[in-house]
C-alpha cells in the first residue's frame, strides 16, 4: 500500500538521559517517517532527564509541529513514562521506539506495512551480537517465563510494538510495573481475542550512552509486575481494567 492509503500513526519515544542518541534518532525519525505513513505525529517523553535530553527534544519540537514533548518532573520509569505517552496518542496506531538508537524508522518498515491487518504487530529482532551473558539470560529466561506463567509462545516480546491506538488506550497497566508494559499489554490483547501479528525489525547496537533497563531494581520490578498478573489470571480477577 502507498503511504496515502496507511492507517495514522503516533510513535512514542520514552527518553531518560539520553542526550548522546536523541537528536540522531529524531532526526532519523522525522526525515523517513513520511515514506511510511502520510499522517503521523511524534512524542517524545522525558522522563526526568537530568542532562540536556530535554533540551534536544525542544529544540526538535520546535522545528517541526509533528512532534511533541511531554517532560515529567522526576524520573518515574519505562512503564510511567509509557504509559503517559500512549495516553497522548491521537492517531490510528501507536508504536514505541527506544531513545537509544537500536531501532530506527526504517528497521520497523515491515512492521509497518503490516499493521492496518492486526491489533498489535511485534517486531523480531534476529541477532543480538552485542549481547553479553547477562542480558542473554534475562531474554531467554524472560521468554520461558512468559511461556511458562503466561502461555505467551511469540518470538520476540521486549521489541518493537505497534498498536491499535483505541485498543491499547482501553488497558490499565501497572506503573510501577518496571518493562512489563510491553508484555502486559501482549498478554491481554490475547485474551481478549485481538488479532496480533509478527514482522522482521532488525537489531542494531546502542548508538550512544548506556542501557538503563537491565538493572537488578527494574528486573525485579518486572517480575513482580509479571507474578502479580499471572496471579489476576489463575483467580480469575479482572485484568483490563
Amino acid at each position: 500500500m502507498k503511504p496515502k492509503n496507511k492507517p495514522s500513526l503516533s510513535i512514542v519515544i520514552p527518553a531518560y538521559n539520553e542526550e548522546e542518541s536523541l537528536g540522531y534518532v529524531l532526526n532519523d525519525t522525522l526525515s523517513y517517517l513520511s515514506k511510511y505513513v502520510k499522517d503521523y505525529e511524534v512524542i517524545v517523553v522525558d522522563d526526568g532527564s537530568t542532562d540536556k535530553t530535554p533540551k534536544v527534544a525542544d529544540s526538535f519540537a520546535k522545528r517541526n509541529r509533528r512532534l511533541r514533548v511531554i517532560h515529567r518532573a522526576t524520573n518515574g520509569g519505562f512503564n510511567k513514562a509509557m504509559i503517559r505517552g500512549l495516553k497522548a496518542a491521537k492517531k490510528d496506531y501507536v508504536a514505541y521506539m527506544q531513545a537509544d538508537g537500536q531501532d530506527l524508522v526504517r528497521d520497523m518498515v515491515n512492521c509497518f506495512k503490516v499493521m492496518d491487518k492486526f491489533d498489535l504487530v511485534l517486531g523480531v529482532r534476529g541477532k543480538r551480537l552485542d549481547y553479553d551473558l547477562y542480558r542473554t539470560i534475562l531474554s531467554y529466561g524472560g521468554l520461558i517465563l512468559y511461556r511458562v506463567l503466561l502461555g505467551i509462545t511469540y518470538e520476540d516480546v521486549h521489541w518493537v510494538y505497534v498498536w491499535k491506538t483505541k485498543e491499547v488506550q482501553k488497558l490499565k497497566f501497572d506503573p510501577k510495573g518496571g518493562m512489563f508494559l510491553l508484555v502486559e499489554s501482549l498478554v491481554k490483547f490475547k485474551r481478549k481475542g485481538l488479532k496480533i501479528g509478527e514482522a522482521s525489525s532488525p537489531y542494531r547496537p546502542r548508538y550512544g550512552g548506556i542501557n538503563k533497563n537491565d538493572s537488578l531494581e527494574v528486573v525485579v520490578k518486572t517480575l513482580i509486575s509479571m507474578f502479580k498478573l499471572w496471579y489476576k489470571i489463575v483467580t480469575g480477577k479482572k485484568i483490563y481494567g
